[in-house]
């Protein structure tokens, strides 16, 4: 089978699933039974067993729309073809982006959070505010390319969603503090509707991975401390070995920046972190953060390539390379979990 004809075949069997759950709106049990039709009529050579089994009469339609799935997909795996379920993520993103369009497009005009230029008034029945935003060409202005197909389609991605609000924030809502503070309420409210693990902030949607009921309110360093952590942030979510690899260095540097803030040597400086937790120097507390901070940066500078190219530690001692994505979140969560208790810790005690 080419490649051509099984895409074909994935499409019918998305089609179907769409049908079952009502996304496509389906009023009667014709419009089920039509796309049966359809399905048996174009694979009739192909899998005549369609035809033959199902029976098109009322109170079959779901029996048989879940048998011509079956179908479809035993003939993709009968020609060594796996088909992927879509996600219950990738089905929630696909919702709030129709959703979401439909707000901004109708909607969000009338909130007066746009910039002039891109909102039009019509006299017609009383006058109505429309969205005038030529998308094609403000992406090629702003991004240099065309307004990605996967919206158009709703393919549910998110990156090109991310993109999407964020140019709308930086370019087409207007440029004062309420505005900002407005739109990002409202992309929020609509994240939060369709339970998806994003959240607008200053503009930038990041994915909730680190779960707490408290916000770093204060900028210690934006250059050599805080945009790092930002940009980690987005990177650990990457399906990219090597940009997960990245988000790990970019994190592990900002804690050694936030270490190199204090006086002292070594053991002094992770002696006055750790007091930024619990200042009793008794308390299994401060050991824990203490420990804490040396076994991080022990694994960074002596154990794996982090931050360093060398192939050799201070020990002359083989530093592995990290080719284990899972392992290399489990040292992001860890890493990123003390230095947002200590970011917390500095802002309170300053």
């Amino acid at each position: 089978m080419n490649s051509i004809k099984a895409q074909m075949v994935i499409d019918y069997i998305k089609k179907m699933e769409n049908v079952i759950s009502g996304i496509d709106n389906v009023e009667d049990t014709n419009d089920i039974f039509e796309l049966i039709i359809e399905i048996a009529n174009i694979f009739q050579n192909e899998i005549p067993e369609i035809k033959n089994s199902i029976l098109l009469r009322n109170g079959t339609e779901i029996r048989d729309a879940n048998t011509v799935i079956g179908l479809l997909k035993l003939y993709l795996a009968n020609n060594d073809i796996e088909y992927k379920e879509e996600s219950e993520e990738n089905r929630k993103i696909k919702r709030f982006w129709t959703a979401f369009m439909l707000w901004f497009e109708t909607e969000l005009v009338n909130l007066e959070l746009l910039k002039e230029k891109y909102v039009r008034w019509d006299n017609w029945n009383g006058g109505t505010w429309y969205l005038d935003i030529d998308f094609d060409y403000e992406y090629k202005m702003y991004r240099g390319t065309n307004y990605p197909e996967s919206l158009k389609r709703n393919d549910g991605n998110i990156s090109d969603i991310k993109n999407f609000i964020e140019i709308a924030y930086k370019y087409w809502i207007k440029n004062d503090g309420k505005s900002h503070y407005d739109f990002t309420i409202e992309v929020n409210e609509r994240l939060k509707i369709f339970k998806l693990p994003y959240r607008l902030q200053n503009g930038i949607l990041r994915k909730q991975g680190y779960k707490t009921t408290y916000g770093i309110d204060k900028i210690l360093n934006y250059r050599m401390f805080e945009r790092k952590i930002r940009f980690s942030e987005d990177m650990i979510n990457s399906r990219d070995l090597m940009e997960k690899k990245s988000a790990l260095d970019f994190l592990i540097d900002s804690l050694q920046y936030l270490i190199s803030t204090q006086e002292g040597n070594r053991a002094k400086q992770y002696s006055q972190l750790a007091a930024t937790v619990d200042q009793n120097t008794n308390s299994k507390v401060y050991v824990v953060i203490k420990n804490e901070l040396n076994e991080l940066m022990k694994l960074s500078n002596e154990y794996f390539d982090i931050r360093h190219n060398d192939y050799l530690n201070a020990s002359k001692q083989q530093r592995e390379a990290l080719n284990d994505s899972q392992f290399i979140e489990y040292l992001y969560n860890r890493a990123y979990a003390l230095l947002y208790l200590l970011r917390l810790k500095q802002t309170i005690n300053d």
